[in-house]
């Protein structure tokens, strides 16, 4: 007999959840606060990722050998693209889930015990109750703001406000310098703003290697980008024409408009886990094994509701493992070393695996993008990918920096999953002029 699985989230954790949990031959329920996507599909990252587009686009423009400056896209034109990829996209994914025979329940869930929940509607009151064979929370995560630096959605705002940002001002300043701080400063710099970025005494990028982070801000200030480093926002204060940012050292940074992108938490506080039976203690997110079941047998916590790092190919990875698993599929356990995480500037950044270690056990080799014909046809040179090795030559792990950094590390991801070796990358050519080349490359310049 199928089992029933009950995936808690409609963003891409859940949806891929319940993707191959159906495709396992279970019966699937999913429930989704709002219409399926998620926070992601509809407010966040799809719609970031539109604006990002269009600041690529005004990149090339700029930097073409053939056209010279172009037009800048503006927001009366990214807004309507915005609303289509949102429609087009989010309900594609709801007629594949409805193919599969997945039941979408709208509300919010809450345990009232180890394996059922109860589904209320936005104003508290109960629509359904729902038991299960396995629950699979994909909650995902909501932005975390200090008090004193939280948006109001006129002169500050936050990622979720870009899907109605009509209007852009002369002026911008940014205030954090982790993927979604250093993709704001790109674009509002590349849409012709004057951007002034607060960056704390971490730095650019502190998840990333150093070198990764240097680079980046290195190029964004070439670009006209303020750069003010190792002093923490303290609070806003309102101007006539905008807004000034107060450091805790009493300095005074005035824009048209404020961008808040300090950190997320997990999405669990309206889950009741109590009644399930789950202690985080001291934790702000469930710990979870390799398949990744909590401590409660049948319980699983995938994507941001399992904590760091955020990232949305991390948390389609680990809800597959979860939705198989749970089925009672053989299914092998989730590999957080072959996750590649990259940041959606240009040039792009990503990483992928282990790429130091304290003991000097780890040795790596670097290979500046410049040494692909593609990069220079591109007209983008600057940028490196460095491949990180054992003693025994296996590939551990990479970072890239360069335009599509992230495709550039698909194949090193691939080699740290079956163990291949530096030999083994070198003997690799991939299509020619291509960046795809620079891995393989990397690895005979060792």
């Amino acid at each position: 007999m199928s089992k029933q699985i009950i995936i808690i989230g409609g963003g891409p954790a859940g949806i891929e959840a319940a993707r191959a949990a159906a495709k396992a031959g279970s019966r699937v329920t999913l429930v989704s606060e709002g219409p399926v996507g998620g926070r992601s599909g509809w407010h966040s990252l799809l719609p970031s990722k539109v604006w990002l587009s269009a600041a690529d686009t005004a990149g090339l423009l700029a930097e073409s050998p053939f056209s010279g400056s172009g037009a800048v896209p503006t927001p009366a034109e990214i807004l309507p693209r915005l609303q289509q990829l949102k429609q087009q996209w989010n309900n594609q994914q709801a007629e594949e889930l409805a193919k599969l025979g997945v039941t979408i329940v709208n509300g919010v869930a809450a345990f009232t015990s180890a394996n059922s929940v109860v589904v209320n509607d936005g104003d508290g009151q109960p629509v359904t109750t729902l038991t299960g064979d396995a629950i699979i929370v994909a909650t995902g995560s909501v932005p975390f703001f200090p008090p004193n630096l939280k948006p109001n959605g006129k002169t500050v705002i936050a990622p979720r406000f870009f899907s109605g940002l009509k209007s852009l001002p002369d002026s911008m300043v940014v205030i954090g310098a982790g993927a979604t701080g250093v993709e704001a400063v790109y674009l509002f710099n590349r849409l012709g703003l004057a951007v002034t970025w607060i960056v704390d005494q971490f730095g650019v990028l502190p998840d990333y290697p150093a070198a990764a982070g240097e680079l980046m801000a290195e190029i964004l200030v070439k670009r006209g980008v303020k750069l003010v480093q190792g002093t923490l926002a303290d609070h806003f204060e309102e101007e006539e024409h905008g807004i000034a940012v107060v450091l805790a050292d009493g300095r005074r940074y005035t824009a048209g408009l404020a961008f808040v992108a300090i950190g997320r938490t997990a999405d669990l506080s309206r889950l009741n886990l109590d009644a399930a039976g789950l202690v985080m203690e001291s934790s702000k997110f469930p710990a979870v094994d390799a398949y990744c079941q909590t401590s409660v047998p049948g319980i699983y916590a995938v994507g941001d509701a399992a904590g760091p790092p955020m990232v949305a190919n991390r948390a389609m990875a680990m809800a597959r493992v979860a939705g198989l698993h749970a089925t009672g599929a053989v299914v092998a356990p989730y590999n957080s070393q072959t996750v590649v995480a990259a940041v959606y500037a240009e040039p792009q950044v990503a990483q992928v695996g282990t790429t130091s270690a304290a003991d000097g056990s780890i040795q790596t080799v670097r290979l500046r993008f410049e040494a692909a014909m593609k990069a220079h046809l591109l007209g983008e040179t600057e940028g490196f990918v460095e491949l990180a090795f054992d003693g025994e030559r296996k590939i551990v792990g990479g970072t890239a920096v360069g335009p599509h950094a992230g495709d550039v590390l698909a194949p090193v991801a691939l080699a740290i999953q079956v163990g291949a070796t530096l030999d083994e990358l070198a003997s690799i050519f991939a299509a020619h002029p291509t960046l795809s080349e620079l891995a393989f490359a990397a690895a005979r310049n060792a």
